[in-house]
């Protein structure tokens, strides 16, 4: 059986995007969203405005917009929104309320009252490229323990509501991060399982206000509630604002990279289970 061969000197003609149309992954940077999170989108019919396939490129109307399906807990003020989601809890200690983006570009306004918390929090929104939202107000324990507990909690449920059922996410990551003299390495598995081995060597230390302590509590709630297997240590230093800041760095890095969509798996569930939901 003899196979045709293409005809010498015929060309392939450029694929032309359709009258109104601009490429997706145009789109996509114009809208602030990853390739990837606008083509599931696209795919799940989630949008406003035409899809177009020719052959494999796709492209899209100009005004298209991502019209992510929400869904909503009884009995709670809770609200998820794509890859975003929002959290408020209010007791008789603290009233913490916090909105993150998992596809954000690392903006945040953090104000918890306590300025070293802010500090690193900030390092979790800029370094891990989601955006965070978060007010907390706490009672008058001086060493802030119910607020940094208090906050971690909110913000690893935020962080479990947004991810979802992790359809298309990568999952693992891992991450050293320097800060001077310290050094520190974390390992994250966004896979469902609250699990926590956190060594910061900050026992007895102070960080800003802070009692080192509670680097190390905050780090296990955070896992906790977010559904994260979390590694973390602080391999070397000696300053303790140096440690904690090098840590969730090292956090963030990981916890950004587990997070994001693997385009070569971008509509499976990361797990042999088939689901990492519980």
């Amino acid at each position: 059986m003899v196979e045709s061969q293409p005809r010498r000197g015929t060309r392939r003609r450029r694929t032309r995007a359709p009258a109104g149309t601009v490429p997706l992954s145009q789109r996509a940077a114009e809208l602030g969203m990853t390739t990837a999170s606008l083509r599931r989108y696209a795919n799940l019919g989630t949008v406003t405005g035409q899809v177009t396939r020719v052959g494999n490129r796709v492209y899209v109307s100009r005004d298209l917009t991502a019209n992510p399906r929400r869904a909503r807990r009884r009995n709670a003020d809770t609200s998820v929104s794509g890859r975003q989601a929002s959290l408020t809890r209010e007791t008789s200690e603290t009233r913490v309320s916090v909105e993150i983006n998992l596809d954000g570009q690392g903006r945040y306004a953090i104000q918890t009252g306590e300025a070293m918390l802010d500090h690193l929090l900030a390092q979790l929104a800029r370094h891990g490229l989601i955006d965070i939202t978060l007010t907390a107000r706490g009672d008058a324990i001086p060493d802030a323990h119910h607020l940094a507990e208090d906050v971690a909690i909110v913000l690893g449920r935020a962080l479990r509501q947004a991810i979802g059922d992790g359809t298309g996410i990568r999952r693992m990551g891992s991450a050293m991060a320097p800060l001077d003299d310290a050094l520190a390495q974390a390992v994250v598995d966004a896979g469902g399982r609250g699990y926590a081995v956190v060594h910061t060597g900050l026992e007895g230390a102070r960080v800003g206000d802070m009692a080192g302590e509670l680097v190390s509590h905050f780090l296990e709630r955070l896992a906790l509630e977010g559904g994260l297997t979390l590694h973390a240590r602080v391999l070397s230093g000696s300053d303790p604002h140096h440690k904690a800041e090098a840590l969730f760095k090292a956090l963030a890095r990981a916890l950004r990279q587990a997070v994001e969509i693997d385009p070569r798996a971008t509509n499976q569930v990361p797990s042999t289970k088939g689901t990492i939901s519980g």
